[in-house]
């Protein structure tokens, strides 16, 4: 029944203003949450607060849904061309959703368990663990296939919250065997091109504290939660590559959390970090490469966050949706906190410049529902950001009954308009590999290059009788735009030839070198 009243509650066609506004709130001032009606499902309303346009585009509780809700912050909503939208009701049922006008299709009956992924790049396919197989499954099709079954496990999966690489070739996971309780037993990297294991790390059979495990967005290293705050071996947070070689570990191993890659180039862990010295929380980035980290903002202890940065085509910002804790049952204005139950975008580079979205008007914790036992997860807002960063989801309760999980819905706030991100776009529509400049040149140049993908890249030069005599690159790279820089003055003069090569495209451009 409430499949059928589903399509009747989401059919309204939204009108979204077109107006650009001028600037963005970006203070970090205190701005209490104004008390506005809850809105009717498709009616766009504009934020009192930060004059984004919002709209409500689901009703659970006319269509008998535990809550409709999005999947995770850290979990890609929209499909690879933004044409889909995945939303989950409480009970784990997959809805699937025009990605532009927000009707409801149908409900996808095959597809759940703990990790499930539209594919990076095919926007008909989610990929899918239950239990301890992998599957595919197509949205227009209605075919499911099974990809692959990890053998001796019980569940393979990252724990809820990894993602694949964004070329949608590597999967990393733990899998666990269940007797009487679970066991951790490995961490393992797959191929889904390829079809093969090509990494498997043993874990202590001591080890207790374990949260999620992912490959990184350009799937050169693993990273590994632990779930603890001590030093040392499997402990904190790991970082390891590909094929599991540690790199690094740090105690921060108990906030929440995102990957991306930051406008450098760098993949990057964003995550919160409480400071006992300071009583505050910072939200800080981690270098995958080496751990080397950057605060990006303090903010109060008071509440806590989650961390979005599945925003890939608009690079160097996160996303954070912060929600009041069990010490906070009650506010009010005078009492209201900067960034309280609010949606920002916050800048990765150390600035901290923020662009403030929205006030998300949910509870999870009241007097009502005054800890985890007695109150309603999905009522966290669990934002998480369109892949172009133009559109972003909440859930919500409306701070309305909260104790009742048919309370909460979805909402999305469209900034697409706004100053500033379809200015910011940096996925080029074709790989390139341009001109040095300058050319002929003495003793560097700059070569330039593009990718309209994540890909595996090798930039190269060779003299005229084919001896290579320069590595510039060899390293998966996101889609982007990027510049290397030759130095020439061991070499003599002559004509050589820089060769770009991927998995599909190979580009050679000559150049001058004259001294």
């Amino acid at each position: 029944m409430w499949r059928a009243l589903l399509f009747h509650t989401s059919i309204l066609v939204m009108c979204w203003q077109t107006e650009t506004f001028s600037q963005w709130v970006t203070n970090h001032n205190a701005m209490p949450q104004p008390n506005v009606p809850v809105p009717s499902v498709g009616v766009v309303f504009t934020d009192p607060s930060f004059g984004t346009e919002v709209a409500r585009i689901t009703d659970a509780r006319a269509s008998g849904a535990p809550g409709i809700v999005p999947q995770y912050s850290k979990r890609e909503a929209w499909n690879a061309d933004e044409s889909l939208m995945l939303l989950f009701t409480g009970e784990g049922t997959a809805l699937l959703y025009d990605g532009q006008s927000y009707k409801f299709k149908k409900a996808l009956d095959y597809v759940g368990g703990e990790d499930v992924f539209w594919h990076p790049t095919n926007p008909s396919i989610i990929l899918f663990s239950q239990d301890s197989v992998l599957y595919s499954f197509n949205v227009v099709t209605d075919e499911l296939k099974q990809i692959h079954v990890f053998k001796g496990y019980t569940w393979a999966n990252t724990r809820s919250e990894g993602n694949l690489s964004r070329d949608g070739r590597y999967y990393a996971f733990v899998g666990q065997v269940y007797d009487t309780v679970t066991h951790f037993r490995d961490i393992v990297v797959y191929d889904i091109t390829s079809d093969t294991l090509i990494a498997k790390m043993p874990l202590p059979q001591t080890l207790e504290g374990f949260d999620w495990v992912s490959v990184s967005p350009l799937g050169n290293y693993v990273v590994v939660d632990y779930a603890t705050t001590n030093v040392g071996r499997y402990q904190g947070v790991e970082v390891y590559g590909k094929n599991l070689n540690f790199i690094w570990q740090k105690p921060i191993g108990a906030g929440h959390s995102d990957l991306a890659v930051d406008a450098n180039g760098d993949e990057v862990l964003v995550m919160d970090q409480y400071n006992d010295v300071t009583n505050s929380t910072f939200i800080k980035k981690f270098r995958l490469s080496d751990g080397a980290e950057i605060s990006l903002l303090e903010v109060s202890w008071q509440y806590d966050l989650h961390i979005s940065c599945r925003n890939e085509a608009r690079p160097g910002w996160c996303f954070i949706s912060t929600f009041d804790g069990e010490g906070r049952l009650t506010d009010s204005s005078s009492t209201w906190l900067p960034f309280e139950d609010e949606v920002f975008a916050l800048k990765m580079d150390g600035s901290g410049d923020v662009q403030r979205i929205a006030h998300h008007h949910s509870r999870r914790f009241s007097p009502a529902t005054p800890d985890r036992d007695n109150s309603m997860y999905w009522a966290e807002p669990h934002a998480t950001i369109s892949r172009d960063g133009g559109r972003i989801l909440f859930g919500s309760n409306w701070r309305q009954n909260v104790a009742v999980d048919s309370s909460v819905d979805t909402y999305v706030v469209d900034f697409r308009t706004l100053v500033g991100v379809s200015e910011n776009k940096s996925i080029p529509s074709d790989f390139k590999l341009f001109q040095n400049y300058p050319n002929p040149f003495n003793p560097t140049t700059v070569i330039s290059y593009q990718l309209s993908a994540v890909s595996h890249v090798t930039l190269k030069v060779y003299d005229v009788i084919g001896r290579q005599v320069a590595l510039l690159v060899d390293e998966t790279k996101n889609a982007g735009k990027y510049e290397v820089t030759f130095d020439g003055r061991r070499l003599a003069s002559g004509v050589y030839f820089c060769t770009m090569k991927t998995d599909a495209h190979s580009l050679v451009r000559k150049i001058v070198l004259l001294k």
